[in-house]
């Protein structure tokens, strides 16, 4: 049986999940329910090992009237890069300048192809370019054992 606690501006949905065959408590908020064009509303709740989604479907009267479960899920984050010019360039600490420039002049790269242009040993410019990378300012992809840096927008 599942049922509705109010509790300040959320409300505590009780109900039960197949999929792990658990009791659980879903915290929702009041407003989400409250504000709902049309309902019932579906509400995802994300929880166990491996970790499974129990869909709740909420009418007006915070009462569950129906279940689904989604055993995979995907969460996508999407990571800001900022491409670099010359006033980035200006913001990166002076260490790592050199090897910034020669991505401008690559575009795409790995350590290997970057120290040919800065002089500097391949393994020092791996660590210069994923901290370049870790700024922001540039995409990375894995290939086999060693990273390929690219400019933002030529992954893919």
């Amino acid at each position: 049986m599942s049922k509705a606690v109010d509790i300040e501006d959320t409300v505590t949905l009780r109900t039960y999940c197949h999929g792990c065959k658990q009791d659980l408590n879903v915290m929702v908020s009041r407003a989400i329910i409250d504000n709902a064009k049309s309902y019932p509303i579906s509400h995802a709740h994300l929880h166990g090992n491996p970790a499974h989604i129990l869909i709740l479907y909420v009418d007006s009267q915070y009462h569950i009237r129906g279940t689904e479960l989604s055993e995979t899920v995907t969460v996508e984050r999407s990571r800001k890069v900022t491409p670099l010019n010359a006033m980035i360039l200006l913001r990166i600490p002076p260490r790592y300048k050199r090897t910034a420039m020669a991505m401008l002049k690559l575009h795409q790269a790995n350590a290997r192809e970057v120290a040919t242009i800065t002089g500097k040993k391949p393994k020092v410019e791996s660590y210069y370019l994923g901290s370049i990378f870790r700024l922001g300012y540039l995409e990375r992809t894995r290939i086999k054992n060693f990273y390929q840096y690219s400019l933002p927008g030529l992954v893919g």
